[in-house]
């Protein structure tokens, strides 16, 4: 228990994994739909069943080989999941819809910060899609 007045922990967030089964298709998934690279440096890759993935807003994932796929009843079920930041929700869904993403909304969500819409990678991971209000 800290002490009033002491500063609590100082936690700051390194890297977040997701589970895909199948790590060759979770690479070509989040590099080929969310725009992520393969990290040349810190990659895990020798391990054979993790590997890290860097974008260039500075996000990284570790992808994990996992052996059955999630199925998130999504927003019932306890989850973590990524919430992704659009400037263009509508450009951005039929970008994303062009390469078969399933989305679990048709239309976006209204929200008190703006819009949204809800999406599975084809792993189970539910992930969200936000456009902020201006």
């Amino acid at each position: 228990m800290l002490a009033a007045g002491k500063a609590g922990l100082m936690l700051s967030v390194y890297i977040v994994q997701l589970n895909v089964v199948g790590l060759q298709a979770g690479i070509d998934w989040y590099t080929g739909v969310l725009g992520f690279r393969v990290s040349k440096e810190n990659n895990f890759s020798q391990h054979g069943t993790t590997v890290q993935l860097e974008h260039d807003q500075g996000f990284r994932l570790i992808l994990h080989n996992a052996k059955i796929p999630a199925r998130i009843d999504y927003p019932n079920d306890v989850q973590t999941m990524v919430v992704w930041q659009t400037q263009d929700l509508a450009a951005s869904m039929s970008e994303m819809k062009s390469k078969g993403v399933e989305f679990i909304f048709s239309e976006p969500q209204k929200i008190n910060v703006g819009n949204f819409v809800a999406f599975r990678d084809p792993f189970g991971n539910v992930h969200e899609l936000i456009e902020l209000k201006k």
